[in-house]
């Protein structure tokens, strides 16, 4: 794991979770990402991928998948419990946090200013994210054990 650009999360689904309801979950998985703009979503065996462009028309900043490049849902089968993980990359936010602060620096001229931009800026927001995101995997989680439980 290459810290901070890369975060990864588990979440335990339900005991009533078989293995043979992934497609269902990553299905339902591709739903809920879609919905927050997700784009290029990819279904492989156990796992999907989706990536979030950075300007994208009609997304505002506030939306979840804004800060990250891409992600990926993984289903592990771990004998008597199954996880569900996520992992996410936060390049677009480095970058823009990097540009912001540069430009903050050259219009103060001080560089003190630029480094107290890019860590108050950059630190916040990616704090902001981390905690987003994980309550975003424990919320697709608890979606999931609803869903199968309502499915029996």
């Amino acid at each position: 794991m290459i810290f901070p650009f890369s975060i990864k999360y588990s979440a335990r689904l339900s005991n009533n979770f078989s293995i043979g309801r992934n497609k269902e979950a990553l299905e339902f998985i591709e739903a809920f990402i879609t919905k927050k703009t997700g784009v290029d979503i990819v279904i492989e065996n156990d796992k999907l991928t989706f990536k979030s462009k950075f300007f994208k028309w009609g997304r505002l900043n506030t939306n979840i998948l804004v800060p990250i490049e891409k992600g990926v849902f993984n289903i592990v089968d771990k004998g008597e419990k199954t996880i569900l993980t996520y992992e996410f990359y936060m390049y677009h936010l480095f970058i823009a946090v990097t540009i912001m602060s540069v430009f903050m620096a050259t219009v103060s001229q001080e560089v003190w200013f630029g480094i107290f931009c890019f860590l108050w800026s950059g630190g916040m927001s990616w704090l902001i994210a981390i905690i987003r995101h994980k309550m975003m995997l424990n919320e697709i989680a608890n979606k999931i054990d609803n869903l199968v439980n309502n499915l029996k």
